[in-house]
């Protein structure tokens, strides 16, 4: 059967500007929720057989939604230090503290770590430390094909550091201050609005006003700062922070690629805009609107490349699929959002989604992971496997996990954040981006717990 296509053109994976040609074919579309018990008949050798197992989600499964907490589990500490949240950057990690403090290892280029000084990639970012002036922080943001992270305080301030190539810093509103030097010392939003909220992509930022608004700021490439005075500009037009046009939705979290941005709405409807937002207009920049293939939405993340959804349950997955980290047993790349296939036996579901350029893993109800695409040692599995195109348990992982993240830069990375406030940590290390205090080149397939002290 032939599907509808999205072509993607990748460039150097170790450029957090890389660009995607996209192109949208005829062919037959592909249902939202479509049978996928032919996945085995219908791979064409680039994929191991998928084994069809009674506890993968199906079809059926897919009809009804399931009556689970599909919310974010909160930690309750039992270590000190302890992590309450866990985000990746494109080389780093970064963790919020229960004391409000944050800290980041891994690479510091653009001043990423927040240290003050660049140090550049080397030992010294392996070794996790305060992010300076950080003191009160309630929530972190940072995206994994970016080096900008920012952090919202307690009295509703947020600050910014790291790269600002796109005026992702919101340093000032007009006219946008773009430059390409670091800026290793967090910095003050230019908002005067209390903000409840923030939500780092790598060329755009938005946050949410606890009055209900939404400002974004950066470059407004492809439409993505839904600006109405930006319109649909090309990536040379920058934006200070400033109201966006979300036409009244209810938004409460946003995640924003390089050409795509998504809203959750309180009402757990997904908007989309910017370029390919999983519907049949994903070439037109257009305003925020729903997407209309997915409703009861939970959680979104996107990788710049392809973008995966929770919804009623269930996991859907659409664009670039290479490597199979669409989870959806096939090879081929989706235009619309296809239904994914996890591991459900036990009555467990999907609760948080954590995507790299080339592999996605979601956090399920009872703790366990499960990851798809491809495999240099990050699926969890304990060695270094085959491309999977369905989701797997990543079983070297025992800890019950809260929250996952990933990244690509300088070697792929997995990370969790457990319950109990410790953060496990496997993949790449060649930046210290296990947070040992070393750096190496070997291959880490079991997780190594964070020295946060």
């Amino acid at each position: 059967m032939i599907r509808n296509r999205l072509f993607v053109l990748v460039a150097s994976a170790a450029t957090v500007g890389t660009s995607m040609l996209v192109a949208c074919g005829d062919a037959e579309p592909r249902a939202v929720s479509g049978d996928v018990s032919d996945a085995a008949e219908e791979s064409d050798g680039s994929f191991p057989p998928v084994d069809h197992d009674a506890g993968m989600l199906d079809a059926d499964a897919a009809r009804s939604t399931p009556d689970y907490d599909a919310s974010d589990e909160p930690i309750v500490c039992t270590t000190t230090p302890c992590a309450t949240q866990l985000v990746a950057g494109w080389g780093y990690f970064c963790a919020l503290l229960s004391d409000g403090t944050v800290r980041c290892w891994g690479s510091d280029d653009l001043g990423s770590l927040g240290r003050g000084e660049t140090d550049g990639v080397g030992a010294e970012g392996s070794r996790p430390m305060p992010v300076v002036g950080i003191t009160n922080a309630t929530q972190i943001s940072a995206s994994p094909m970016g080096y900008s992270t920012c952090a919202r305080n307690a009295e509703g301030r947020v600050q910014c550091w790291g790269a600002n190539t796109f005026g992702q810093l919101g340093l000032q509103v007009s006219p946008a201050l773009v430059d390409e030097a670091a800026h290793p010392t967090p910095a003050d939003v230019a908002l005067t609005t209390e903000i409840a909220r923030v939500d780092v992509g790598p060329k755009s930022v938005c946050a949410l006003g606890t009055n209900g608004n939404v400002y974004c700021w950066g470059s407004n490439d492809r439409g993505l700062l839904a600006r109405p005075e930006a319109g649909t500009s090309d990536s040379s037009d920058y934006y200070g922070p400033g109201l966006a046009d979300v036409r009244n939705y209810d938004v409460t979290r946003i995640v924003a690629g390089s050409e795509s941005v998504f809203g959750l709405t309180r009402d757990r409807q997904l908007l989309g805009w910017g370029m390919v937002t999983g519907r049949d207009s994903s070439l037109v920049f257009g305003a925020p609107s729903p997407l209309p293939t997915l409703s009861d939405v939970t959680s979104v993340a996107t990788s710049g490349f392809f973008h995966c959804a929770i919804a009623g349950g269930n996991v859907y997955c659409w664009g670039w699929n290479l490597f199979g980290q669409l989870g959806t047993g096939f090879p081929g790349d989706e235009r619309l959002p296809a239904l994914a296939r996890i591991v459900t036996d036990g009555g467990v579901f999907p609760q948080q989604l954590a995507l790299a350029m080339t592999r996605s893993c979601v956090r399920m109800t009872d703790g366990t992971v499960q990851c798809c695409g491809d495999d240099p040692l990050m699926l969890g599995r304990g060695d270094a496997g085959t491309l999977t195109s369905v989701y797997e348990r990543a079983t070297v992982l025992e800890e019950h996990a809260v929250q996952v993240a990933m990244n690509d830069g300088y070697g792929a990375t997995t990370c969790a954040l457990v319950q109990g406030g410790k953060i496990m940590c496997w993949g790449g290390n060649t930046v210290g981006k296990l947070g040992q205090g070393t750096t190496d080149w070997d291959a880490h397939p079991i997780p190594v717990a964070v020295v946060l002290e």
